[in-house]
């Protein structure tokens, strides 16, 4: 562990997600792969992904108020930033009923920290009303190089949503 500490994980776009059927239904599994920490700062981690939940907690001021609720299918997405400019775009999907329905707009984050456990997003910038990105985060959580949970945190209502796999 001590040798990997400097060290990250980015989605292993060359390998393809496995499917696999759960007690909770059938799931997606990503897999990830080890970056080197002798990356250049400046370099962009390629994050390119989509993730399947099956359900949702949400939590606010820290304590769960909602969730689970026997399947609400949802999908993260995380891509690079549609609008060009550095960092990624990540947007949010209702699945339910076999759709994919935008449940939160796009919004344009930027990388604010890696480990072995966790990629960290931070929204940046303002949408075309003037609403802040910075309102919004994104934690994805990995284990064992796949991507287990994500969190998107609306920072302005103490509001985080943990998306299940």
């Amino acid at each position: 562990m001590d040798k990997n500490k400097a060290n990250g994980f980015m989605i292993d776009l060359s390998t393809p997600p496995k499917t696999m059927l759960t007690m909770q239904g059938q799931k997606t599994v990503y897999y990830a792969k080890l970056v080197e920490s002798n990356q250049d700062e400046d370099e962009e981690l390629e994050l390119d992904f989509v993730f399947h939940s099956s359900d949702h907690l949400r939590y606010e001021n820290g304590r769960r108020v909602s969730g689970p609720h026997g399947g609400a299918p949802r999908a993260v997405k995380v891509e690079a930033n549609i609008s060009g400019n550095e960092g990624y775009t990540v947007t949010m999907f209702n699945t339910d009923g076999g759709q994919a329905v935008i449940q939160m707009a796009p919004k344009q984050m930027k990388l604010v920290g890696i480990d072995n456990e966790k990629i960290q997003l931070k929204g940046y910038g303002r949408d075309a009303m003037g609403a802040s990105f910075a309102d919004y985060g994104l934690t994805i959580y990995l284990d064992d190089g796949n991507i287990e949970k994500c969190i998107l945190h609306m920072f302005d209502r103490n509001v985080d949503i943990e998306y299940l796999p």
